[in-house]
């Protein structure tokens, strides 16, 4: 059969069971921050410059963060969302596109596993046979991976996806550049790794990897393939024949090219990245060495032990994992100097894939960017190295023994044995994703793995308030309160506090609850914005004249302050119009209703703010 169509085959089996592994998560609801990434944040990149210049206060937007080509992925969800979906029907419709399309990424994502896979068992010397079974089953593995739910069952996961999609985009034009030297090639190369930057920082460490593997890799030209059933004598031959690494004396005709494309690429992410973020400096988190090691050796582990599996983990561990990290790197170190001999460069292609992109999550450890320094979702780029590391050693080993003068039978073998493994991977993947459904899953499954922690109390007690527990809600944030030790989340549980008691109409520990909050975070606007209610309830509450004018003047100063803190505060805006408009300030009030509805149309702060406005015109 033609090599082409095999491949193309095996490329369209790879992506239908990436997708019918994940198809579940297709109904999932959304999880923990989503919505405020289509309500709160999308309305700012209104500009392809606001795009890749983020505007200042956008509410909760990561600081230390630039991914304007994920910005980029959610704008095409919410065109086709608003596209194809009337007004009343588009919530649900944005559960569905959001979440279909990160499917479609990892489909996407495990075919170019496949294609990699396949130069991989090239620079092993593997025969085609052999090869395609290696890439095959490393595609399959990684396409049902239970590591990997959390970038695709969470619609937020999506930057690792996408960034992992340009990243091996990256690795085969510059393995093609190595073998043609065109130098569209070199340009496709800077290009995909600027992609894969402009995705999530995760890319950076095709910065590190390429240039390194050049030192190694030989020359491509003396590259050869034994043929089908050749001896093993015949194989350690050929893969001798692949001479040494290039000398450093033609190390420039060789290379320069894709690294002054890659030296472009990284001028322009750099200059974009400075120029969008503050110039502010990462804190020291007081990591050792040893915690960094530590990081590696608990990655290593969670590839092929993920169990048990959690999306909230605050601390690295140490003792025997900085220890594994310390040998995992030391192998890789001795894989290097033995591939230089010629043999087993795809397998040193693969663990410096899996160690370069891990690097830059290294950062996350040494540095106090997240509450969480491991997460699941960072192993996702790093988990194609490992992938397809597994099935080339089993290809590898197959090779050794007499099966290889038969390809079909040697195959099997191979393949099946992804099978065996594989199977359970997908089971367990499957039950990982019910946690992923909706928020109360999610939340009780993360305080359960995590009960020290003040997030997921806090989040857990959002989810109950949406469920009108409100009691419920209360306990959590209470004990989110007694969790946290920093500012920003003792702010916020005393916030959410604060709103579940107005929700009860207990204004009086709402207001303490809220001074609270302002006291922990002065310029904290939703905070703001709840005590201007708390004002607004009391001043409808009051029976002397004077007493309600007073507190609807707070409940006026209060609603300011907030749209100070946030302009772009709708709810702020909806209540100051409604307010406005109660009292005979129609002009001013139509100013605020009107842009309470051009921020987010689709809310419900936008319905109200119609029917008023065309109350207003009657």
């Amino acid at each position: 059969m033609n090599r082409t169509l095999v491949v193309a085959l095996a490329g369209l089996l790879v992506a239908l069971v990436a997708v019918a592994v994940f198809w579940p998560s297709f109904d999932n609801e959304f999880i923990w921050d989503d919505p405020i990434v289509f309500q709160r944040q999308l309305p700012y990149f209104d500009s392809l410059s606001n795009v890749f210049t983020p505007p200042k206060s956008i509410p909760q937007f990561g600081t230390h963060y630039y991914r304007p080509l994920g910005v980029v992925s959610y704008q095409i969800d919410e065109a086709i969302a608003q596209r194809f979906w009337p007004l009343e029907q588009r919530d649900q419709a944005r559960q569905r596109v959001y979440h279909a399309s990160v499917i479609f990424y990892h489909a996407l994502a495990s075919v170019l596993v496949l294609l990699l896979g396949l130069h991989f068992a090239r620079l092993s010397g593997l025969s085609e046979s052999m090869g395609l079974a290696a890439a095959l089953g490393g595609s399959l593995l990684f396409a049902v991976h239970p590591i990997h739910v959390e970038c695709v069952s969470w619609m937020a996961g999506r930057a690792d996806v996408l960034c992992t999609i340009f990243a091996i985009a990256t690795m085969l034009t510059w393995l093609r550049h190595r073998r043609r030297g065109h130098w569209a090639d070199a340009v496709a190369v800077g290009g995909f790794a600027l992609a894969a930057m402009l995705c999530k920082e995760t890319g950076v460490g095709l910065l590190l990897l390429l240039p390194v593997l050049d030192m190694l890799l030989p020359r491509p030209e003396r590259e050869a393939r034994p043929a089908e059933g050749s001896s093993r004598a015949e194989r350690r031959r050929l893969a001798r024949k692949k001479g040494s690494a290039p000398t450093p004396t033609g190390l420039l005709t060789l290379f320069w090219p894709r690294w002054l494309a890659l030296a472009v690429a990284t001028g322009l992410y750099f200059m974009l990245r400075s120029k969008a973020l503050d110039s502010g400096h990462l804190r020291d988190s007081g990591a050792s060495i040893g915690a960094l090691f530590g990081a590696v050796g608990w990655y290593f582990k969670k590839f092929f032990w993920p169990a048990p599996q959690s999306a909230f983990i605050t601390l690295v561990p140490g003792g025997w994992w900085t220890v594994c990290g310390v040998l995992i790197v030391a192998a890789a170190a001795g894989l290097a100097w033995y591939a230089r001999r010629g043999s087993a460069l795809g397998e040193l292609a693969a663990v410096g894939f899996f160690l370069a992109l891990l690097a830059p999550s290294l950062a996350i450890v040494a540095y106090r960017i997240s509450e969480t320094p491991l997460a699941e979702r960072y192993l996702y780029a790093p988990s194609v190295g490992l992938c397809l590391l597994i099935t080339l050693l089993a290809a590898r080993l197959v090779s050794l023994t007499p099966l290889a003068r038969h390809p079909v039978p040697a195959m099997a073998v191979v393949l099946v044995g992804c099978l065996v493994v594989g199977v359970p991977m997908a089971y367990a993947t499957v039950e990982r994703e019910k946690v992923w459904q909706n928020n109360l899953a999610f939340w009780q499954d993360t305080v359960l793995k995590a009960p020290g922690e003040g997030l997921p109390h806090l989040h857990l007690g959002l989810t109950y308030n949406e469920m009108d527990y409100t009691e419920k809600a209360i306990e959590e944030y209470k004990l989110a309160l007694e969790q946290y030790d920093d500012a920003e989340g003792r702010s916020k549980a005393y916030n959410n506090l604060g709103s579940a008691y107005i929700r009860l109409g207990r204004l009086e520990e709402a207001s303490e609850a809220l001074a609270g909050a302002l006291r922990e975070v002065p310029r904290y606007a939703t905070a703001t914005y709840n005590l201007a209610l708390v004002q607004l309830r009391r001043a409808r509450q009051a029976r002397d004249p004077r007493e309600r004018a007073r507190l609807t003047n707070e409940a006026l100063s209060g609603f300011r302050a907030a749209l100070k803190i946030n302009p772009r505060y709708v709810k702020a805006h909806y209540q100051y119009g409604a307010l406005l408009l109660g009292l005979g300030r129609r002009e001013l009030a139509a100013e605020h209703l009107r842009k309470a509805i051009s921020l987010a149309p689709s809310s419900g702060e936008a319905k109200a703010a119609r029917k008023l406005l065309e109350r207003r015109e009657e």
